[in-house]
């Protein structure tokens, strides 16, 4: 009897754990988003900045305090074709704060430019698509929707740490209108400047 207690206490401990992690949102279902037109997987290979983003708490919870952000990605020679690894780096608060990064595997499904991204083996993954992508810009989308509830990120990347202001409007109003922020969450700058 003791020990079918302490049983039902420790699970009833493990479920409480986990929904704490989780973070809420709001209900909601991921945008089914299609890569650009133009995507290739060679051409977003390589280092980006990130100009600025939007982000549900969810999404925030490694880049909450991050400035100096940047990502790097690169073909996985461990996975199938098409599979990739991505870094994300950045700083805490400062350009001199502590470093960051964290690595996830993009996971190829049928069509160039959707993967999905796994930080761990086991945890659920989100959906990661490049909505927009030219020679020195990119969009990329990430999205998971887990029982109901909804955290999605819309990041707006450079080939340099700075990117002409109207280019990052028209990226940043295109994404919005495609319906990428039901939240209707304030886009925020990335710092860059003083960074690396």
């Amino acid at each position: 009897m003791a020990v079918k207690r302490y049983a039902m206490l420790l699970t009833a401990a493990a479920v409480a754990m986990v929904a704490a992690l989780v973070p809420v949102t709001s209900a909601g279902q991921c945008v089914d988003a299609k890569p650009g037109a133009n995507f290739t997987n060679e051409r977003y290979y390589g280092l980006w900045y990130e100009i600025g983003k939007i982000q549900t708490a969810g999404g925030a919870i490694f880049e909450k305090d991050c400035v100096c952000t940047n990502i790097a990605i690169k073909a996985d020679p461990s996975g199938k074709e098409g599979d990739a690894v991505v870094t994300n780096s950045c700083r805490k608060k400062t350009p001199q704060g502590q470093y960051l990064n964290a690595t996830a595997k993009l996971i190829q499904e049928t069509v160039p430019g959707i993967w999905q991204e796994s930080f761990f083996p086991f945890a659920p993954t989100q959906t990661y698509t490049i909505i927009y992508i030219g020679d020195d810009y990119a969009v990329e989308y990430d999205c998971e929707s887990v029982f109901g509830l909804l955290n999605y990120c819309i990041h707006i990347l450079s080939r340099k740490p700075t990117q002409d202001p109207d280019l990052t409007e028209k990226l940043l109003n295109d994404s919005i209108n495609m319906g990428l922020n039901p939240e209707k969450l304030d886009y925020v700058k990335t710092l860059q400047d003083g960074c690396w």
